[in-house]
């Protein structure tokens, strides 16, 4: 997916607020700002990925100011918040039956879970609203039913997550996936970048209590570049049936790949432009599947 002209000041917004938990020396601050304003002015254009240069941003901040994880305190209170709500949220799937009940209300719990992103401009939101997702999303677009006989078919599932807490939301996705008889490993970020989840969130989350294994994308990108992940990463992403891939920054950047295998995008539209590239409004989720373009 490439830039549309609104992601410029969404771009800087989160740069600046991901600064802000960096440090609090307003010289540093100057410094970082002045440099994120040149990456910007020189980067920004039409051809341009979002996640490309939300992944510049992102190293720069923490090279320049020496801090590796400034939403570490986020992602552990997400996922401690999330925690509290997973027995219930794990009920109400189990409440459906087996088969296509479950998955489809476990598919539109992990898209709500989408909705703990920080610092995306005009989505509002801090580790302490996850007790308020309750009530699954509307669904622009629902291709879950498609989704779930592709995970039927396949041997093997690569669930790629987002965000921390979120994950805890995905692990009923994955209990599901694992019901249907498939392999599922389930892949994190290699480093940390903003409130994705990393392995010590995974673990905490629980996820090594479902899937078959946990692996790394080798990475610390904004979403999923092949050519910049682990040679392992990008075995199991080959080898899959299918794989799943969660919110809007792996959307962004596996948009930009030819596929050799179904890829299963579950996201919450929170950005007008991602919304108009996958076909929903602001504000809805979307379970959306695209085909392999390499046979």
């Amino acid at each position: 997916m490439k830039v549309d002209v609104e992601c410029a000041p969404c771009l800087l917004y989160r740069g600046y607020r991901e600064l802000s938990k960096a440090t609090d020396d307003m010289e540093t601050r100057f410094e970082v700002m002045e440099a994120l304003l040149k990456l910007e002015q020189s980067e920004f254009g039409p051809e341009a990925v979002p996640a490309v240069l939300g992944t510049k941003r992102d190293r720069l901040i923490k090279v320049m100011t020496g801090v590796a994880d400034p939403y570490q305190q986020d992602k552990k209170r997400s996922n401690s918040y999330a925690l509290m709500l997973y027995p219930g949220l794990r009920e109400r799937v189990l409440s459906k039956g087996g088969g296509w009940g479950s998955f489809s209300e476990a598919v539109r719990l992990s898209i709500l879970g989408n909705s703990i992103e920080m610092d995306v401009l005009d989505h509002n939101f801090s580790p302490e609203d996850i007790s308020r997702l309750v009530e699954p999303l509307p669904l622009g677009i629902d291709t879950s039913k498609e989704i779930f006989e592709l995970a039927k078919k396949s041997k093997s599932v690569l669930f790629i997550c987002d965000n921390a807490g979120e994950i805890v939301f995905d692990r009923i996705l994955v209990e599901r996936i694992k019901e249907l008889g498939a392999r599922c490993t389930v892949a994190v970020k290699g480093g940390p970048v903003l409130n994705d989840a990393t392995l010590l969130d995974a673990h905490e989350a629980g996820l090594d209590e479902v899937a078959d294994e946990i692996i790394t994308t080798g990475s610390d990108s904004v979403g999923v570049f092949l050519e910049d992940s682990s040679e392992k990463f990008r075995e199991v992403f080959e080898d899959s049936g299918l794989v799943v891939a969660k919110g809007m920054g792996n959307y962004e950047t596996l948009t930009e790949e030819s596929l050799s295998v179904p890829v299963a995008h579950l996201l919450l539209a929170k950005c007008d432009p991602v919304a108009r590239s996958i076909g929903v409004k602001r504000g809805e989720g979307a379970a959306s599947i695209r085909v392999p373009t390499i046979r």
